[in-house]
């Protein structure tokens, strides 16, 4: 591996760790905030059934339908996740984008930082580009995080109505939920940000003329056998590297030069 490859993986690695950083800080964010007013108004609804119970009334699952609180709570869980995914979509464009350029224009070589400035409109299609197995984009993706957050948060409440747990319960389950909800975000956003210094990577080395890549992999105890197999195999620079090959991916492309 040429001293420039070695600096070029180094670099991208850097740039890496500093984006998914920054990325997870707002999340965390907005998790946050999200789940304190979820789990507020889903905690209000069921000390009423909790009221009710200590009347006297024998309350069940089917119950909740009939409640109008649990319906604004519902009403309000839907406003606040809708929100959340707005939130995560226009942080993630925004960092994807920056990511791409700060790796395009990393690599360059010495004293060459402004040759062949990139398309934006280029760029914005090879970040919304469906490159996945299951014919999704990753903003699609988010979303159906968000859904499957909403879904899980209700089960929850269900759940806990027809045991007849205690509220600090509750609270433990949805807080879990959205913890959750979260890991998966974070995987997104490992996972989509070397997805974009591929594709950064890959279209500097197609303007600088280069035709082949190779895969240089991250090796240490975590290194996984997908990733050793790729080791020192080299690519098209036109065609389509395989990286990332799962979530959480580490590995990196690197020019193969005389």
């Amino acid at each position: 591996m040429s001293y420039w490859a070695n600096r070029i993986a180094k670099n991208q690695q850097k740039i890496e760790g500093k984006t998914i950083k920054s990325i997870n800080k707002q999340l965390q964010e907005y998790y946050g905030r999200a789940a304190d007013k979820v789990i507020k108004d889903f905690e209000a609804v069921y000390l009423k059934i909790l009221k009710a119970q200590e009347d006297g009334k024998e309350i069940t699952p089917a119950d909740l339908y009939k409640l109008d609180k649990y319906w604004e709570a519902h009403a309000q869980m839907t406003k606040e996740l809708e929100k959340l995914g707005n939130k995560e979509i226009k942080l993630l464009a925004k960092a994807f984008r920056e990511n791409f350029f700060e790796v395009y224009y990393g690599i360059a070589l010495p004293g060459d930082a402004a040759f062949n400035t990139i398309d934006n409109a280029v760029v914005e299609q090879l970040l919304n580009s469906v490159w996945v197995a299951d014919g999704k984009t990753w903003s699609q993706r988010v979303w159906d995080n968000t859904n499957r957050l909403a879904e899980t948060l209700n089960e929850e409440l269900i759940h806990i109505v027809a045991a007849g747990k205690k509220d600090s319960d509750l609270k433990k389950a949805l807080m879990e939920r959205f913890g959750v909800s979260y890991h998966r975000a974070e995987t997104l956003v490992r996972t989509e940000v070397a997805h974009v210094q591929s594709e950064a990577a890959k279209k500097r080395y197609q303007d600088y003329g280069i035709e082949y890549v190779e895969v240089l992999v991250d090796e240490d105890e975590r290194t996984c056998e997908l990733c050793k197999a790729l080791k020192g195999k080299k690519f098209p620079t036109n065609g389509t590297p395989p990286l990332p090959v799962h979530p959480n991916e580490r590995c990196c492309l690197v020019p193969v030069i005389d």
